[in-house]
C-alpha cells in the first residue's frame, strides 16, 4: 500500500476557541512605575490585571469557517475590508540622511469632518477629496489607496505641531498602511480615549505606492529609518511618549532597532505581531510546506520582484556590473539590480531565489540564509531594554512554531511572550472578521500610557 503524498494540514491545529498562554522566565518581568508613585507592577502581572484577554489561559474566540491558521490567513488577504476600518491618511514624504526617502502616513481623524464622512455608510464627499488630492498629488508619483492622499504644507505643519503621545506602526514585507489588518489597528488606536493618542505608518522605501529616489533598498538588518524617524519626532515633542509596534516583516526590523539601541530609544513601550524572529526557520517553514509555499511564498516574491521592477529608473545599472568596493551591511553596493537580472526574477516563486539574487551579494553575503541567520531578530532579543509585549501564533502558516523564541524571551525580563495556538499570520479574524489580535494591542498601548509614568 503506497503512502499518499497529497498535502495535509494538521487537525490538531484546528479550531476557532483559541487560548493565551505566557512565556516568562523564573525571575519574571520587569517592573514598571506606576503614575501614582506608590507601586510598581510587573510587566506581566500589568498586562493580565488590565488587558484580561492576554491574560495568561484566557480564551477568544474566531471566526469558526476560518478554522485553521491558513484559511485564517489566506481570508485576511483575498477578502474584501474595504467596508472596514475607514482611516483617513495624510501623507507624508519623509527625507533621511542618505537622501533617500519613505513615506509615512498619518491618521487624519479631523479629515472625516472636513470630508462629511458618514460612519455609519461609509460615504463622504468625495468629489472634494479627489480635488484636494488632484492638488496635492506629485507628478509622476503613483496613485494612493482609497481616503489617502498628500498633505499640504500646512497640514503638515499641524500634525508635526501635534504633541499626543505618539504610536508609530510598521508594516509587513509586502504592505503598507492600506493593509486591512493595518487599517483595523490604526483605526482602533485613533478611537483610543477620545483621540488619546496620535498615530502614523511608517511605509518603508518603495512600498504603498511610493517611490524609490536613491540605489537603496530596505533589509531587516537597516533600521536606520526608523531610528531617524523617531528621533525627529522625539525632537519637536520632547516631552511626549513613543511607541511602536511592528507586524510580521516590520517586527523584525522593530526588534532589530530595539535590540541594536537598547537603552538609547526614545520609545517607552513596543509591540510586535507575528514576526519571523528565527528568518532561517521561518524560510524552511516558507519552502518546506506545501500550503506555505504555495499559498504565501510566491505572491511575496511577485511583491518583492514588481517593486524593483517599478523602481527600475533609479535601481537599475548595466548588464555585467561588477562592485566598486566589498559590499558589506555598512555599506551596501548595489551592482545587481540589471535588467538581465530583473527578467530571472519574474521567473522566481520564492523569496530565497530573490535574495540570493538581490539582498545577500549586495550586503556582502554569500547566500541568502547567511543573511536571514544574520538578520534574524533573536540574536538581538536579548538586549531589548524597553517593555515589548510579544504576539506569535502556533498555527501560523507564514512564521511555523519553531521561530517562536520562547528560550530567549523568557531570559529578558523586559519582554513578555503571549503564545496562542490559534490565528495564523497577522489575522486572528473573530466571527465579524474583525482581527482579534489589533483590539489587544491598542489596549495595551491605552493602559500603558494611562497608568505607567
Amino acid at each position: 500500500m503506497s503512502v499518499s503524498n497529497l498535502p495535509v494540514i494538521n487537525p490538531f491545529n484546528w479550531g476557532f476557541h483559541g487560548t493565551v498562554k505566557h512565556i516568562v522566565g523564573e525571575n519574571g518581568t520587569v517592573e514598571l512605575y506606576l503614575k501614582d508613585g506608590k507601586e510598581t507592577m510587573g510587566l506581566e502581572h500589568f498586562t493580565s490585571q488590565n488587558i484580561p484577554e492576554l491574560k495568561d489561559g484566557s480564551q477568544f474566540r474566531l471566526n469558526p469557517l476560518l478554522f485553521t491558521g491558513i484559511l485564517q490567513t489566506v481570508y485576511l488577504g483575498a477578502a474584501d475590508f474595504s467596508q472596514k476600518f475607514r482611516v483617513f491618511y495624510g501623507r507624508e514624504i519623509v527625507e533621511y540622511s542618505d537622501g533617500g526617502v519613505s513615506t509615512a502616513d498619518w491618521v487624519m481623524n479631523s479629515w472625516k469632518n472636513q470630508y462629511h464622512f458618514d460612519d455609519k455608510t461609509g460615504r463622504f464627499d468625495r468629489e472634494k477629496f479627489d480635488k484636494d488630492e488632484e492638488e496635492t498629488h506629485f507628478k509622476n508619483w503613483p496613485r494612493l489607496h482609497p481616503r489617502t492622499r498628500y498633505m499640504r504644507q500646512e497640514e503638515i505643519d499641524q500634525v508635526h505641531s501635534d504633541d499626543r503621545p505618539l504610536i508609530v506602526v510598521l508594516h509587513g514585507l509586502a504592505g503598507g498602511s492600506h493593509e486591512p489588518v493595518i487599517r483595523s489597528l490604526t483605526d482602533n488606536l485613533s478611537r483610543m480615549g477620545n483621540g488619546r493618542f496620535q498615530v502614523v505608518v511608517l511605509n518603508t522605501r518603495g512600498c504603498a505606492r511610493s517611490k524609490i529616489t536613491t540605489r537603496s533598498l530596505f533589509t531587516a538588518l537597516h533600521t536606520g529609518d526608523i531610528e531617524e524617524f523617531l528621533n525627529a519626532n522625539k525632537k519637536r515633542h520632547p516631552n511626549r511618549k513613543i511607541y511602536a509596534v511592528g507586524f510580521s516583516f516590520g517586527g523584525c526590523m522593530l526588534a532589530n532597532y530595539l535590540g541594536r539601541l537598547g537603552e538609547n530609544t526614545p520609545l517607552s513601550a513596543a509591540v510586535t505581531l507575528c514576526s519571523p524572529w528565527d528568518m532561517v526557520l521561518s524560510t524552511h517553514k516558507m519552502t518546506d510546506d506545501w500550503w506555505s509555499k504555495r499559498l504565501f511564498m510566491k505572491s511575496i516574491t511577485h511583491f518583492l520582484t514588481r517593486m524593483v521592477k517599478v523602481n527600475m529608473g533609479e535601481l537599475e545599472v548595466p548588464d555585467g556590473s561588477k562592485p566598486d568596493h566589498k559590499p558589506t551591511v555598512e555599506n551596501p553596493c548595489y551592482y545587481t539590480f540589471t535588467r538581465s537580472n530583473l527578467e530571472k526574477a519574474k521567473r522566481f516563486d520564492s523569496t530565497v531565489q530573490f535574495d540570493n539574487l538581490y539582498t545577500a551579494p549586495c550586503l556582502g553575503f554569500s547566500h541568502a540564509f547567511d543573511y536571514y541567520k544574520e538578520a534574524s531578530p533573536v540574536n538581538r532579543l536579548h538586549n531589548i531594554k524597553v517593555p515589548t509585549l510579544i504576539i506569535n501564533s502556533n498555527d501560523d502558516p507564514v512564521v511555523g512554531p519553531e521561530a517562536i523564541p520562547r528560550e530567549q524571551a523568557s531570559a529578558n525580563p523586559n519582554v513578555l511572550l503571549c503564545e496562542t495556538d490559534l490565528g495564523g499570520h497577522l489575522a486572528y479574524l473573530d466571527p465579524e472578521n474583525e482581527p482579534w489580535a489589533t483590539k489587544q494591542i491598542a489596549a495595551f498601548f491605552y493602559k500603558f500610557d494611562e497608568l505607567v509614568r
